[in-house]
């Protein structure tokens, strides 16, 4: 219910064609594990990812937005990426409770 609400009250991506994990904060190591795990394992979907994250760049860029009937509905909000955020977050914490070791990707982030 909380994501509902910040989607569509919070979110100013709608009106731009983007969907929710479109806007992750991709510095973060886990993000961008799991972005890189969307490519190799579904790259259609993580090409029309980048073609929306262009898309609503270059209008934003030229201060425009969609007509209200194009903006992203929250029936077609698909939340690619949570699964592979789930899994790496199931990973993350299985490798510290058994020997603390970390994956090289996370090493530097965590202080």
């Amino acid at each position: 219910m909380i994501r509902y609400l910040m989607w569509k009250y919070a979110w100013n991506g709608k009106q731009y064609g983007l969907q929710f994990y479109d806007q992750a904060f991709e510095p973060d190591p886990i993000v961008k594990e799991a972005i890189r795990r969307l490519n190799l394992k579904e790259p259609w979907v993580y090409d029309a990812r980048q073609i929306r994250i262009i898309k609503a760049h270059n209008m934003a860029m030229h201060h425009e937005k969609l007509p209200r009937n194009k903006w992203t509905k929250w029936e077609e909000e698909t939340f690619y990426l949570k699964p592979y955020l789930d899994e790496i977050k199931a990973e993350v914490a299985a490798l510290e409770r058994s020997n603390s070791l970390l994956p090289k990707w996370l090493k530097f982030s965590r202080k």
